[in-house]
């Protein structure tokens, strides 16, 4: 089972029922347990809109848990998760982010460096739904990367999406300092063409080894800012979502400062963004 707990992170937002209603199909594509997180001072107002919401979407009192306590909401949400075995937690998220937000640290920012499980950001593209018919997998050849990878392709067949691309990004040394200089374009360009033909050895080898089949299997290798790179091409080839591995270490405070190459994807969102924590990452 891809997942086998999950929780949605309940806002009273414009987008709380299709919220609602993506992780009802979610539930059921996974077979998995659901709760339903809504962190807030509770009042009967507030319960009964939330009734009337879990109505419309056609969910049954035995089909979720609700949790709803008042507190601070990153604390909170990751200590529920963390209590309730919580595999994947789910939460809606806006196209871009407040600029004011993104240097403070938001709800979502939080979740997205310290989640204890995987998390998705849900960002609808169009009027029909959330369907994942498009997915774009960041790779680097690592453990963590060859786990995300499987993640990322047993979701595709449960999806029967048309595609997964896996994505390799990688900078070459010294290209700022010699670009300019005209004589040592030739050597720029070889070197390019040298490291880029590298990297797609290196992809066929880790796609081969993972005896994948059953979805339509792409590659590209993408010269460039990791995170940068990834999201525009996600972007301009209109993918549904990006899946790329968790921070494999605890977050230290000159983070909060120097942004991390991923956060350049979530400063502006070029989709539905699933970030996979394995098993034995780092808590």
């Amino acid at each position: 089972m891809i997942f086998s707990k999950i929780a949605l992170a309940i806002t009273f937002s414009p987008n709380l029922i299709n919220h609602l209603l993506e992780v009802k199909r979610l539930k059921e594509l996974f077979n998995a347990e659901l709760f339903l997180i809504h962190i807030g001072e509770k009042s009967d107002e507030k319960y009964h809109d939330l009734k009337e919401a879990f109505a419309k979407c056609g969910f049954k009192e035995s089909d979720f848990k609700l949790i709803w306590e008042n507190g601070e909401a990153e604390d909170l949400i990751m200590n529920i998760c963390i209590k309730n075995k919580i595999d994947l937690l789910i939460a809606g998220a806006l196209k871009k982010e407040n600029m004011i937000n993104y240097y403070l640290g938001s709800v979502a920012r939080t979740l997205m460096r310290e989640a204890p499980c995987s998390v998705l950001f849900l960002m609808k593209k169009n009027e029909e739904n959330y369907s994942f018919k498009k997915i774009c997998v960041s790779v680097d050849f690592t453990n963590i990367s060859e786990y995300t990878a499987l993640k990322a392709f047993e979701l595709a067949k449960l999806e029967n999406s048309e595609i997964v691309t896996f994505i390799k990004e990688f900078e070459i040394p010294g290209l700022a300092s010699t670009i300019y200089e005209s004589e040592k374009k030739d050597e720029l360009r070889v070197r390019k063409n040298n490291l880029l033909e590298e990297e797609k050895e290196k992809m066929k080898i880790f796609i081969s080894e993972l005896n994948l089949s059953g979805v339509n299997i792409s590659t590209e290798c993408l010269i460039g800012k990791q995170g940068w790179v990834i999201s525009n091409w996600v972007t301009e080839n209109n993918y549904d979502l990006l899946v790329i591995p968790s921070l494999q270490r605890k977050p230290k405070l000159i983070d909060r400062i120097f942004q991390h190459d991923w956060e350049f994807i979530f400063k502006e969102l070029p989709s539905s963004l699933l970030i996979i924590k394995s098993d034995n990452s780092e808590k």
